[in-house]
Order: structure tokens, then sequence, then C-alpha cells
């Protein structure tokens, strides 16, 4: 794993497909977080606020 050594930082485009949206997330922090194909993401967002969080998966 080559891991995360510092504050990572990077932009992803959303892509709408049939009336879904994607947003990719870097291979650096799917191995960082050991992120598999199939995993449930949790996001966690709060109304008002401009940013969401995405835990590791099983992380309540």
């Amino acid at each position: 794993m080559s891991g995360i050594s510092r504050l990572f930082a990077d932009t992803r485009t959303v892509q709408e497909h049939n009336g879904s949206v994607t947003v990719t997330i870097p291979s650096k922090i799917v191995d960082e977080l050991g992120i598999e194909d199939g995993d449930e993401l949790p996001w966690v967002c709060e109304e008002g606020s401009n940013t969401a969080e995405v835990r590791t998966p099983g992380d309540p």
C-alpha cells in the first residue's frame, strides 16, 4: 500500500448517467482506506453544511 503521507487534495468531475450521479474516488484514497469493489460507503452531511464526509467500509 502506497498510503497518503500528508494531506491529500484532489478534484473530481460529477457525471450523470441514466438518472444517477457518479463521483469517482482517487486510487490513493481507495488504497489508504482499504476500499474494495462492492463495499458500501457511508456518507455523512449535515443540513446547511457545504461539506460531506465519506467513512470507511463498516464505519457507522
